[in-house]
């Protein structure tokens, strides 16, 4: 016979919307004006339930930035300019969301609140991270990049150019842009790719 599980089942959908109703909050007020009162409130769970779940307010919001960008795990086209074009068009289209707004606000706010820089400085790198430099990796695996090629610069090319063109976009221009995103993405991965080609000399024959 089945015995039933001691102890209150967890609610189906508590999760998520704990997580849509932080990250609204913290993308809208940042650390400062972030709490658990206020993602009880809108989110309708108890407080007591945030706690039960999260010991505090730096675990949950890195529990949501993981959940939201862990769409770039699965990226593998099998080569290494398709993987890169892949990742800065999600990466545009994430940066957009109230989640991308929140990736950024966390690393802004650890500057300047101790509380945060400390959590911060205890986890690894972001999923989305890792990610990112993996699909250089195979790259260098499978030949289509040089050796020596550095995967953090490569990593943050790409990534800083898209993050630096969405974030200054003016809102007159966001439509348009929207219209060639994909152009704008391949064109990104394409000079990064060509840097990386022009720096590379073969060594000649002895």
């Amino acid at each position: 016979m089945a015995t039933r599980p001691i102890g209150r089942p967890r609610e189906s959908g508590l999760e998520q919307r704990v997580f849509v109703a932080a990250c609204a909050i913290y993308a809208k007020r940042g650390w400062a004006g972030f709490n658990f009162d206020e993602v009880a409130r809108r989110s309708r769970v108890g407080k007591g339930s945030l706690y039960l779940r999260w010991r505090n307010k730096a675990q949950m919001l890195f529990e949501l930035v993981q959940s939201r960008t862990d769409f770039i795990a699965g990226i593998d086209t099998g080569h290494v300019r398709t993987d890169l074009i892949e990742f800065a068009r999600r990466w545009c289209v994430h940066l957009e969301t109230d989640e991308g707004v929140l990736t950024y606000r966390l690393t802004i706010d650890a500057r300047f609140y101790p509380e945060l820089r400390k959590a911060l400085g205890e986890k690894h790198y972001p999923e989305h991270v890792r990610s990112t430099r993996a699909i250089i990796r195979r790259g260098i695996e499978r030949g289509e990049l040089p050796p020596g090629t550095s995967i953090a610069l490569v990593a943050d090319l790409v990534a800083g150019a898209v993050s630096n063109h969405v974030r200054n976009t003016p809102d007159y221009l966001r439509d348009g842009f929207a219209d060639h995103r994909d152009e704008y993405c391949a064109m990104v991965v394409d000079t990064v790719l060509q840097g990386i080609s022009a720096g590379h000399r073969p060594r000649a024959p002895e």
